[in-house]
């Protein structure tokens, strides 16, 4: 995928330290990625950003967005892995951004 668009979301953390971004490493990652989902989460350092994580989800358009349920909820385990997600974050904001060098081309 290259549409230099992104789904961004900051949030902060419900659990004790290290268990949500355990959580995406073992589970919820590699759930989405085999699903199809270019993500990735980033966690702010020394207290220099406006959230505790950030998980950016390239996409190729937005209308690539309304497949998003589907693909991260669509089954059971899906089902499953986004209520627990749900349950341990909190002060959840939603972004989509264009890579600006992608627009000066055309894209």
């Amino acid at each position: 995928m290259s549409g230099g668009m992104w789904h961004v979301e900051t949030f902060d953390s419900k659990v004790e330290p290290g268990v949500l971004e355990d959580f995406f490493t073992t589970e919820l990652l590699p759930y989405w990625r085999s699903r199809g989902f270019h993500v990735r989460v980033f966690v702010t350092q020394y207290s220099l950003g406006s959230a505790q994580l950030w998980m950016l989800t390239e996409i190729e358009n937005m209308a690539s967005i309304d497949e998003w349920q589907t693909l991260a909820a669509g089954e059971p385990r899906g089902r499953e892995l986004m209520a627990k997600l749900g349950a341990m974050m909190t002060n959840v904001r939603a972004s989509v951004v264009r890579d600006l060098e992608e627009i000066g081309r055309g894209r």
